[in-house]
């Protein structure tokens, strides 16, 4: 089997991934997605938007039916809920700053996390917006090569750096039981690499990189062109890297994780906004027909009864001028009216439908009747998806905690607790008094200590995330010098 052979289920995931992403993106996206897995780009089912927009006659190759598609689907209107809703989403956990709290060797990663200049607060930020969006991501911890047992690694700030991976370039992975538990193998990553033509212009390349447990069971890297041959990685002329840990030992697991949606396993999850994505595409082909169906029948057509041609030629000259200031000549039993056809609201009635169905799903927070929803009212409805929402938050918080755990084994720094806490609370929600008394009761019986109360004051938005009880109490100092 070649290295660029994706695995099954990557293969069957790959369509929903595209999906939830063409929709975040919005209507270009949508209008210019084209249907690829049957026909050859001249049919007219292959045309630049056929992919959620069929052509409603695909069998007409004319050139008069090309342009009445393009017309078709220029007239329907995308209305971009799967984005606006992702984008909700990350507002609630982002709308509080993390906690991280990281070894003083490892403290460079907190303004340069993946070696490009970004944060980790912002790599952590991409990871969200991908879970979201595909249930799935990446995140391999690459380490420089160094000399074996170097301590440059603390004293330099040589770190190891976070390599996010989108869904669609692992395109294969393996595990296997070792002593018992189920171990990754092998990771096969598809990227895109840029080879300089001249001093202006560059072409890009596919090339494989394979993350891989040796015949030793050592971690190691090999790169793959993108005929699947293998390829020398180093001036040494090694057809694979092995990178070591501070103590000069090799790793002897991947490090790299899978992120998802319900667990941070290999195994591909639903995308949360998958069911949302497919209503909109559907609320999309129902404003086409609307949309169509007032174009061909919102204007009215004149009709005129009772003339012969001698009548159209010699009175009215050959034409017909409408309006309030002009007027129609007719002979004898002749007639004028307007004709105009019923208004079709069918596919009106299944934008409709449609957009309950996305509110219920969690499009966005609105009231049925126009009124104003209370917070607690939104907060029930929107139990399910906070729920998910939570699972989300947690399995990014484990993976960057694992991820900063392992890179701790390479600096050399062992038995350091790495904490990385993102805001849960979803909806500004103000301190309890009611709680404050009861917790100053528990203070007082010694069963709480005061850092429990202000972490509580912290989540309630009464004290600002950012003043550590170090802070407070140095402000009680000044305040009573004699505390």
């Amino acid at each position: 089997m070649p290295v660029s052979s994706p695995n099954d289920q990557y293969s069957s995931a790959i369509y929903k991934w595209q999906l939830v992403r063409d929709c975040c993106s919005g209507s270009d996206a949508v209008k210019t997605a084209q249907n690829r897995t049957q026909h050859a780009e001249t049919r007219i089912d292959s045309a630049t938007g056929t992919l959620y927009l069929p052509p409603p006659n695909p069998t007409d190759e004319s050139a008069e039916n090309r342009a009445r598609y393009q017309s078709y689907k220029v007239r329907a209107n995308f209305v971009n809920f799967t984005g606006h809703t992702k984008d909700a989403f990350a507002g609630m956990v982002c709308r509080k700053d993390p906690i991280i709290d990281i070894p003083m060797p490892l403290e460079a990663m907190i303004y340069n996390a993946d070696g490009m200049g970004n944060s980790l607060y912002t790599v952590i930020k991409r990871s969200l917006d991908e879970v979201l969006q595909v249930a799935r991501e990446g995140l391999l911890l690459d380490y420089p090569l160094v000399a074996q047992g170097s301590k440059a690694r603390q004293t330099n700030g040589i770190n190891p750096t976070i390599k996010p991976y989108c869904a669609e370039s692992i395109i294969n992975w393996k595990t296997k039981t070792i002593n018992g538990q189920e171990v990754l193998y092998l990771v096969v990553l598809r990227e895109s690499i840029s080879i300089p033509e001249d001093d202006f212009t560059e072409n890009t390349e596919e090339q494989y990189r394979v993350l891989i447990l040796n015949e030793e069971d050592n971690y190691a890297q090999r790169i793959y062109d993108k005929d699947g041959n293998l390829l020398v990685i180093n001036e040494a002329g090694d057809l694979e890297i092995v990178p070591t840990q501070a103590s000069g030992l090799p790793f002897k697991f991947i490090p790299f994780i899978f992120l998802g949606a319900l667990n941070n396993d290999p195994a591909i999850d639903k995308p949360p906004l998958y069911d949302l994505a497919e209503v909109n595409i559907a609320h999309y082909r129902n404003s086409a027909d609307y949309e169509e169906s007032c174009f061909m029948v919102g204007q009215p057509t004149p009709v005129l009864t009772g003339l012969t041609q001698n009548w159209v030629d010699d009175v009215l000259g050959g034409a017909v001028t409408l309006g309030s200031r002009a007027f129609i000549t007719l002979p004898v039993g002749g007639g004028a009216m307007l004709l105009q056809a019923n208004s079709n609201q069918m596919p009106l009635e299944g934008m409709r439908l449609k957009e309950k169905q996305m509110i219920q799903i969690g499009a966005k927070i609105i009231s049925e009747a126009g009124g104003v929803e209370t917070a607690e009212a939104a907060r029930i409805r929107f139990s399910g998806q906070n729920s998910k929402l939570a699972t989300i938050v947690n399995n990014i918080e484990q993976a960057y905690e694992t991820l900063l755990e392992w890179a701790l084994l390479f600096v050399g720094v062992a038995e350091f607790d790495v904490d990385i806490k993102l805001n849960k609370e979803f909806y500004e929600k103000g301190a309890d008094p009611q709680m404050i008394t009861a917790q100053l009761m528990m203070l007082d019986r010694q069963i709480i200590s005061t850092s429990d109360i202000r972490d509580y004051l912290r989540t309630s938005g009464a004290i600002d995330n950012d003043r550590t009880d170090e802070d407070i109490e140095d402000d009680l100092l000044e305040v009573n010098p004699l505390i």
